[in-house]
C-alpha cells in the first residue's frame, strides 16, 4: 500500500481484515487479534475523523491521543503480521526475537497508556508534543478500554 495515496481508512481497514493464517500458533494469533481490534476501535472513534480520509503521510490534522494511540498501535500490528505466525517464539532467529521482544513491550505501554487512572502518562506524553491538545482528551469510552485490558502481557 502507497502510504501517500492510501487513506488512514483503507490502511486500517487492509490491517485488520487481513486473514490470519490458518497455521498461526495460538500466541500469535492471540497478539494479532487482540491488536486488531484495538486498531479497529480506535481508528473509528470520533476523534480520528478529522484524520481517518487523509493518507497515512498527510500530518493530522488533530494529534490527540487517540489519534497516537493508533499510530502505535497499528505499528505494533505490522510488527506482528511481520513474525512468522507457526513458529514458537522459543525457535525464533535473533531478530525475530527482538522484533517479538518490542512486540511484547509495545503491548505492556499500550495497556498502560490506554487504562491508567491518574492524571494520565498518554496526556502528558500529548501535550509535551502538541501543546494545543492541552485540557482536549477525548474520553476513549468502554470499547477502547475493554480493547486495550484485553491486550497479551507477560506476568
Amino acid at each position: 500500500m502507497d502510504p501517500f495515496n492510501v487513506t488512514r481508512k483503507d490502511f486500517t481497514d487492509n490491517l485488520v481484515s487481513r486473514p490470519l493464517p490458518d497455521d498461526a500458533n495460538a500466541e500469535w494469533k492471540k497478539l494479532a487479534e487482540t491488536h486488531r481490534t484495538l486498531f479497529d476501535k480506535l481508528a473509528y472513534h470520533d476523534a480520528m475523523s478529522e484524520n481517518l480520509q487523509d493518507t497515512y503521510m498527510t500530518p493530522a490534522r488533530s494529534k490527540n491521543r487517540v489519534y497516537f494511540m493508533w499510530d502505535f498501535v497499528g505499528r505494533t500490528l505490522g510488527m506482528i503480521y511481520n513474525l512468522p505466525p507457526g513458529k514458537d517464539p522459543e525457535r525464533y532467529n535473533e531478530q525475530q526475537k527482538e522484533t517479538y521482544g518490542d512486540i511484547t513491550s509495545r503491548s505492556v505501554m499500550s495497556k498502560a497508556l490506554l487504562t491508567d487512572q491518574r492524571p494520565g502518562m498518554l496526556n502528558m506524553m500529548i501535550e509535551s508534543t502538541n501543546p494545543e491538545q492541552r485540557g482536549r482528551h477525548p474520553e476513549l469510552g468502554a470499547e477502547i478500554l475493554a480493547a486495550a485490558n484485553a491486550l497479551p502481557v507477560p506476568l
